[in-house]
């Protein structure tokens, strides 16, 4: 796992070798993201890196669709699989729709089914876990939006590399953050709180602590959570204070924001454990977003060696896929 963590910043570099599609898109109402779970998280950190895009973007995790699908629509179908039966479906059902579809996958029906209805394919490497897959997949979206005009994204992009290198040796020391926030953890209720924009890597650290640690995780928005969540972190106390919250934070948040964290961090200081505010790096929102991506990954892991448990293993979704193939 650790090496797969690792092979963050090589994945984004080497999907730029990956086939990229002129769609001929002369019009676009939306983009959608289908996918699930490490497949679709890709699509989150979408919405986060377009927040103020023009063009609605929209992540579908689900058997159904909307009906608002149509020509008009963008569609990125992903299942690293390719065999992820939500996505299947929906895919049925959106192909019907006559809505512009790129698939990415390593292989599976999805390979399938796009050579026979000759649509366009990214096929990325396999024998990772979907949830590690993320550079491939996040890559390829966001090359493919350029392609068609949509973004410019790839001098950004290769800019961030060094970031990364240099991010995963820090890291990898027992005394950086990572390490700290993993410590603060262990044993504890993980609370996370961002802001609408950093939503998705607050959901990212919540799904790696989930599936590598086999840890519970809790997250919420700014402002929000100051509408209601804020009263709530009390009762019951022997469980609150044994939480551990982390404020994820970027300097663009808007100011009214940074005021609310500052003071929602006074307020909750005495029921819980403990707070930490954390800050991406970089230049840009695309590289502060890829930091805190790469140190969540970090901190689940490091949690994973304090709980002794295998990052790989995922026996609760293997077996529940288990159970669903009988019915």
């Amino acid at each position: 796992m650790i090496e797969i963590i690792r092979s963050f910043p090589k994945q984004i570099k080497d999907a730029f070798d990956f086939p990229t599609y002129n769609l001929d898109i002369k019009t676009i109402d939306r983009i959608i993201v289908c996918g699930m779970g490490g497949s679709a998280i890709a699509g989150d950190l979408l919405k986060s890196y377009l927040y103020y895009s023009s063009i609605p973007i929209e992540v579908i995790r689900d058997y159904k669709i909307p009906q608002y699908i149509t020509s008009k629509t963008l569609t990125f179908i992903i299942s690293y699989s390719g065999n992820t039966e939500e996505t299947i479906s929906a895919f049925e059902e959106i192909f019907k729709t006559g809505s512009k579809i790129i698939i990415i996958t390593s292989g599976g029906k999805l390979k399938e089914m796009a050579e026979i209805y000759k649509i366009p394919i990214v096929l990325i490497p396999k024998g990772i876990p979907p949830r590690c897959a993320l550079g491939y997949i996040f890559t390829s979206i966001l090359l493919n939006l350029e392609r068609n005009k949509i973004i410019e994204v790839s001098k950004e992009l290769k800019e961030s590399l060094e970031l990364l290198d240099k991010s995963i040796r820090e890291f990898e020391s027992d005394s950086s953050i990572a390490f700290d926030i993993a410590n603060k953890f262990y044993l504890r209720l993980p609370i996370i709180y961002a802001s609408n924009r950093l939503y998705s890597v607050a959901y990212r650290w919540q799904t790696q602590i989930n599936e590598n640690a086999k840890s519970f995780c809790h997250i919420h928005i700014l402002p929000e959570m100051n509408h209601n969540e804020i009263n709530g972190i009390k009762n019951p106390q022997n469980i609150m204070l044994k939480a551990w919250i982390v404020f994820l934070s970027d300097l663009e948040d808007h100011y009214r924001i940074k005021k609310r964290v500052e003071i929602t961090a006074e307020i909750l200081r005495d029921s819980v454990m403990g707070i930490s505010i954390v800050e991406g790096k970089g230049e840009t929102f695309l590289h502060r977003m890829l930091y805190l991506v790469l140190m969540g990954d970090y901190v689940s892991y490091y949690l994973s060696t304090f709980y002794n448990v295998n990052p790989f293993l995922i026996e609760r979704i293997d077996e529940l896929k288990k159970r669903l193939e009988t019915i």
